[in-house]
C-alpha cells in the first residue's frame, strides 16, 4: 500500500490571493514601465500654465483641491517599487530646486513610454539606456553651448 504524499505546494501558493507573477526579465521590465507611466498620467493634467485641479482624498478623508504634483504624490500610498523610485526622484528634486516635480514626473513619465516602443521592436534594455546616455551627453553639450556667461 502506497502513502500519497502531497506535493510541496508551488511558489504561487505562496503568494497573497490576487497576486500575479510574470516570467522572464521581459515581463518585468514591461510592467515596472506600465506602473510608471500611470503614476505620471496621474498628474499630467495638472502640467503646466493651463493644469488643471484635482481633488485629493488622502488616507483619513482629508479632501483638498490642488494643481501641485508633489502635493498629490505625498497624499498617494504608492505600493510599486519602481514607481516608487519615481516618487523618490521628484521628492529629489523638490528638495534640491523646491519645484518642478511635475516636469520631472513628465519627463520620465514620457521617456518609459518611448522606451516601451524601442523595447517592442527589438531593441535591449542595455541599447536603450545607452542611447538615452548619448541623448543626455549631446544635450548638455548644446545646453552648454548656447549658454551666455
Amino acid at each position: 500500500m502506497a502513502l500519497h504524499v502531497p506535493k510541496a505546494p508551488g511558489f504561487m501558493s505562496m503568494l497573497k490571493e490576487g497576486a500575479r507573477y510574470f516570467e522572464g526579465l521581459e515581463e518585468a521590465v514591461f510592467r515596472n514601465i506600465e506602473a510608471c507611466a500611470a503614476l505620471s498620467k496621474t498628474t499630467r493634467t495638472t502640467f503646466g500654465p493651463a493644469g488643471q485641479n484635482k481633488i485629493v482624498i488622502n488616507h483619513i478623508g482629508r479632501q483638498f483641491v490642488t494643481n501641485d504634483a508633489a502635493t498629490i504624490l505625498k497624499e498617494l500610498e504608492v505600493a510599486h517599487p519602481a514607481a516608487k523610485i519615481l516618487v523618490m526622484a521628484t521628492q529629489q528634486q523638490e528638495q534640491e530646486a523646491g519645484d518642478g516635480t511635475n516636469f520631472v514626473l513628465q519627463l520620465a513619465g514620457s521617456l518609459l513610454e518611448q522606451a516601451t516602443d524601442l523595447l517592442r521592436m527589438g531593441l535591449s534594455v542595455t541599447q536603450v539606456t545607452e542611447g538615452y546616455e548619448l541623448a543626455r551627453t549631446k544635450a548638455l553639450d548644446t545646453l552648454d553651448g548656447n549658454s551666455c556667461s
